[in-house]
């Protein structure tokens, strides 16, 4: 007769399955050990149907009396405990727990929920995610550096795309507040090249996605962020770099807020690059530099400043050196950058006022006659003199402001006339253009083209201060 309560051997199959699942239990411990990311992982893709088939095992082993029964009810239990341990433990529960943070817009609890799977689990499926998340939640916390690595990370790991517009939007904006810090900082010359890198996004923004709302803001960006590198610039002293910003901006944002602020600083640094090539004794280049700013003013407006700066440019010059600019720019019809170079050449340089004398005064002449100026109609012609081949030129200045007589024919003369005074001048006989200047606006000057000097006559010329329009 059949014993129903008689143990049944293990079958077979049941000895596989128990060899699987013991093996399994080893991989995991392995795994583990190896490479904690990965085996939270992969846990559950273990214990769901290592849990099924335990149970079923487990319910056919009992049923026959096989004592495999409880061996599979103690892979059900553990491997139960294992499924429940990888939805609270290990990165899917931090995930988890990170992308409720950031829904909430607690950022820093997010972040350290995010920085633990990338610590802790760097190679965990979730990881790629949380290496995107946590790049978004630096910006959005204003934690820029750490913002600017991790979309770098996320960039070089093909986790985030640099050239969605997106992604460049807030790069462009994590380097404007970057370069903030660091000017606030003290840190002149990063914070001008973080301008730049944001400047440069910008600029990509543009050519990009010109109908975008980004493109019509970054138009306005621009300018701003050129003009505020170009402080940062002149603050370190890399004038080149401050000059060619604001030069950019002149040049191509003429309709910008910040156009006026970049004329009116491109004078400055103009004189500031000169006085940084002459502190190196590069006295050429210095002048040239300087010319670009007489470019801009014509007739500068001299205050104590611009005159010591001035100074400083021309008085180590060589005079060979001023004397070479200037007839270079004479030769290029510049007459008011090449009139400046000679006054400044007989400044420092008196004694040498032939080498330039005529240039200097066909330049004054020459720029007279393209402004309004008073006529000399005909000077007084005196008694003859006893001044063999010579004629007699006879200033006389009732002004009390210091007069400049620029003489220009078969010789070129300079004569200055102190106020109240009066000056006689020997010139060879001819044909000669006359220029009268003198500081004060309400005065002059005063010029006349082909009088005639006799040889043997003497000539007046008596300067009166200009009645001011009554009306």
């Amino acid at each position: 007769m059949y014993d129903y309560n008689r143990r049944r051997k293990i079958g077979p199959v049941t000895i596989l399955f128990l060899f699987l699942f013991s093996a399994s239990m080893v991989g995991l411990f392995v795994i583990s050990y190896l490479d904690r990311g990965r085996f939270w992982d992969i846990l559950p893709y273990f214990c769901i149907p290592i849990i099924a088939l335990s149970l079923v095992f487990s319910i056919y082993n009992l049923v026959r009396r096989c004592n495999a029964g409880f061996i599979f009810i103690l892979f059900f239990i553990v491997f139960t405990i294992g499924l429940v341990l990888s939805s609270v433990f290990g990165p899917f529960a931090l995930k988890r727990e990170a992308v409720g943070l950031l829904e909430e817009k607690d950022y820093p609890g997010a972040i350290e929920k995010l920085d633990s799977i990338l610590v802790d689990y760097p190679n965990s499926r979730h990881a790629r995610e949380a290496l995107k998340n946590i790049s978004y939640a630096y910006y959005e916390n204003n934690q820029f550096p750490q913002a600017l690595e991790s979309f770098g990370t996320a960039e070089d790991s093909g986790v985030i795309d640099p050239e969605s517009l997106g992604v460049l939007d807030i790069r462009q904006d994590i380097y404007f507040y970057i370069a903030q810090a660091l000017g606030e900082e003290g840190q002149y010359l990063d914070a001008a090249n973080s301008y730049q890198d944001s400047i440069e996004i910008l600029k990509q923004i543009k050519s990009d996605f010109p109908d975008t709302n980004e493109a019509f803001i970054a138009q306005y960006k621009i300018p701003q962020y050129l003009f505020e590198a170009s402080l940062m610039f002149e603050k370190s002293g890399d004038n080149m770099s401050r000059i060619q910003l604001l030069e950019e901006i002149i040049a191509d944002h003429p309709e910008s807020d910040y156009y006026q602020d970049a004329l009116g600083s491109i004078d400055d640094a103009y004189i500031d690059m000169a006085l940084e090539l002459t502190s190196g004794s590069d006295y050429e280049n210095a002048l040239a530099w300087f010319a670009r700013f007489l470019e801009n003013n014509p007739e500068p407006e001299i205050n104590s400043l611009l005159a010591y700066k001035i100074e400083n440019i021309f008085k180590e010059a060589t005079p060979s050196i001023i004397k070479k600019s200037g007839d270079g720019y004479f030769a290029g019809n510049d007459f008011d950058i090449a009139a400046f170079m000679y006054e400044r050449y007989i400044e420092y340089n008196p004694d040498l006022l032939d080498n330039v004398l005529d240039n200097l005064v066909a330049s004054s002449i020459i720029l007279a006659r393209s402004k309004a100026y008073n006529v000399i109609f005909e000077s007084v012609k005196g008694k003859y003199i006893d001044l063999p081949e010579a004629s007699l030129l006879i200033i006389r200045n009732n002004t009390s402001y210091m007069l400049t007589a620029y003489i220009k024919g078969e010789e070129s003369y300079l004569t200055m006339i102190p106020g109240g005074e009066t000056v006689e001048t020997a010139i060879i006989p001819g044909e000669y253009s006359i220029l009268i200047e003198s500081k004060d606006e309400q005065t002059g000057p005063f010029m006349g083209s082909n009088i005639i000097f006799e040889e043997y006559r003497k000539y007046t010329q008596i300067i009166e201060n200009q009645e001011e329009d009554s009306s």
